[in-house]
């Protein structure tokens, strides 16, 4: 696969995590393989949607938990969160994914807002 082609994978797998969490198993793969590669597009794509995916599964993760063991799903909670979550986080998130997709497209280097600055 060419790198280009990973990069743009790694942005498009973390669409899939906002929605599936399994996918970060993935991600982490992916990100695995390809951290300590020649190529800066895709090193810091990886690196950037795995730091992403790693915040949303662990936010999706703390919801499904405090759902399972703190408040049953018959709480109201399990509705708000899921609407915090799914209207707001999911957005957040999505975003900036599709924006690292379509810099990844044209050979340019996409940093997240705020992860983008950390990395750096």
């Amino acid at each position: 696969m060419k790198t280009k082609t990973k990069a743009l994978l790694s942005h498009g797998l973390v669409i899939l995590n906002l929605l599936f969490p399994f996918v970060y198993v993935f991600i982490l793969l992916s990100w695995h393989m390809n951290k300590n590669s020649k190529s800066d597009i895709l090193r810091i794509s990886t690196k950037e949607a795995f730091i992403l995916a790693t915040i949303s599964t662990f936010i999706f993760s703390a919801i499904v938990s405090a759902t399972l063991l703190y408040f049953g799903f018959k709480s109201t909670f399990v509705i708000v969160a899921g609407e915090v979550y799914y209207m707001l986080l999911v957005p957040l998130f999505f975003f900036p994914a599709i924006m690292g997709i379509a810099k990844n497209s044209s050979n340019q280097i996409y940093y997240y807002p705020l992860i983008g600055k950390i990395i750096k």
